[in-house]
């Protein structure tokens, strides 16, 4: 059977030489020691990766020769930062470089050439590095880390953007969002991403988003007739209360988002929530408003009733019907958080003084979680050309943890012993991993192929 393209790609990117000249330009290597740079980040990342605690012997026990804990230890400097994020800056260049193919999800690549899911987590880290990345404040933590990940959901690529303080807002960081986007690629993201200058770049560049409205920003319509007036403002609470309890979506065609004149002209989609959900909604935006001291007014009840999102994308290439559905993918990428928290432990650490060590390990679990992501992304895309079958992404994270001192060694070792790890590993994750079917409930994504046609091309 021929090896796959990616098996080939995977061995290139851990080249020795190229971590080598990388600490050499950090000078975190500057005269050879028993600690080599390439067995030092290998080490860092993969031997950790199986290992139950996180510590400095984790790490070393993959070395060539023997060395002490302490001298491990003393590697960690403000060097070593540097050099550890070259190093990830360096694998999620080459990871990004080799795309799987879109696979399970390839009829909605017919839509959109990607679609990216955005959004941040943010976790604790010991208190010092509270004036690197401070926490909000009060009762919170000192130290506190966000991270803005974009997520493509047709081919699984994991995309850490930026790792900034956890006081950052989220609004303050969707000005990143445009030059993340190109032509034909669609956003979907959570309304503290709402920003409407982002918005209107991201148009512009030809590529589209999918959003939910926030009530501080105002939705204007133009009358019929434009050389009647200036637009008016849409009164969404009214409309909504007076729709007949039969119709469960409503929708308006051309819409601003803002009273201004170079605001992006979108479509607004009211769907009308289930009671259960919008006794849900009710009893959430009371309590909200309790804890302020408040009481939730009449309209702001009626529009948590309703799911209310826009887009810019046309009705030709997003129909109303499906957008709701199609805004279920977002919960995907908490699902991804929840893995990287639980599963690859990016939020873990042993150390609580040496905030060298503490930066150097969560980009060592970035790295990780890419290398991880990129060999789901693959097998899955191989698994559905031969079989139709999806795997899941758990037990391949958890059987490449299980390897991961091994893969340490074969790196460190090189050669053909790496080759053939590599394709062990790819063999044993391609037959254990198939995920189990749920024959009781149809998915979001069957949902949205029965829903959503896939275009017929031009004659």
């Amino acid at each position: 059977m021929k090896r796959p393209d990616f098996i080939e790609s995977f061995a290139r990117t851990f080249e020795r030489s190229a971590f080598v000249a990388r600490a050499r330009a950090a000078r975190w290597l500057q005269r050879q020691s028993k600690i080599d740079a390439f067995e030092f980040i290998a080490g860092l990342i993969f031997g950790q990766m199986s290992a139950l605690r996180l510590t400095l012997h984790a790490q070393a026990d993959c070395y060539t020769a023997p060395v002490s804990r302490q001298a491990v230890d003393q590697r960690y400097h403000e060097r070593t930062v540097e050099f550890c994020r070259s190093a990830f800056d360096h694998c999620l260049e080459r990871s990004l470089a080799l795309p799987p193919a879109p696979g399970l999800h390839a009829t909605l690549a017919t839509h959109f050439a990607a679609v990216h899911l955005v959004d941040s987590t943010a976790f604790d880290c010991p208190a010092s590095l509270a004036t690197l990345y401070p926490g909000c404040g009060g009762d919170a933590s000192a130290a506190n880390v966000k991270l803005l990940l974009r997520y493509e959901y047709l081919r699984s690529q994991f995309v850490p953007v930026a790792l900034v303080p956890g006081k950052r807002s989220d609004q303050g960081l969707a000005g990143a969002l445009p030059a993340l986007m190109k032509i034909n690629e669609l956003l979907i993201a959570d309304k503290a991403f709402v920003k409407v200058s982002a918005l209107r770049e991201i148009a512009q560049a030809g590529a589209y988003f999918l959003l939910p409205w926030p009530r501080s920003l105002g939705l204007w319509q133009w009358p019929a007739d434009e050389a009647s007036g200036p637009p008016q403002a849409l009164d969404l609470a009214a409309l909504l209360r007076a729709t007949p309890e039969t119709e469960t979506c409503v929708s308006w065609s051309a819409v601003q988002l803002g009273a201004q004149a170079e605001a992006p002209v979108v479509r607004a989609v009211a769907f009308r929530l289930s009671a259960a959900s919008a006794s849900r909604a009710h009893a959430g935006l009371r309590e909200a408003q309790r804890k302020q001291g408040r009481t939730p007014t009449k309209d702001a009840l009626e529009l948590a009733g309703w799911l209310i999102l826009f887009t810019n994308a046309p009705e030709e290439k997003l129909p109303t019907k499906v957008i709701a559905y199609l805004y279920r993918v977002r919960w995907q990428i908490e699902l991804v958080f929840k893995q990287c928290k639980s599963m690859l432990r990016i939020n873990v650490t042993e150390v609580h003084t040496n905030v060298f060590r503490v930066q150097c390990e969560i980009w060592a679990r970035l790295i990780g979680a890419v290398v991880v992501f990129a060999w789901h992304g693959h097998l899955q895309a191989a698994s559905w050309a031969r079989e139709k079958a999806e795997l899941s992404f758990g037990q391949i994270a958890r059987r490449l943890q299980a390897r991961g001192q091994r893969l340490a060694q074969a790196l460190i070792a090189g050669a053909q012993r790496l080759a053939d790890e590599l394709w062990s590993t790819w063999n044993h994750l391609l037959k254990t991993t198939r995920k189990g079917r749920q024959r009781t409930r149809q998915t979001t994504w069957q949902t949205l192929q029965a829903y959503w046609p896939t275009p017929t091309a031009a004659p």
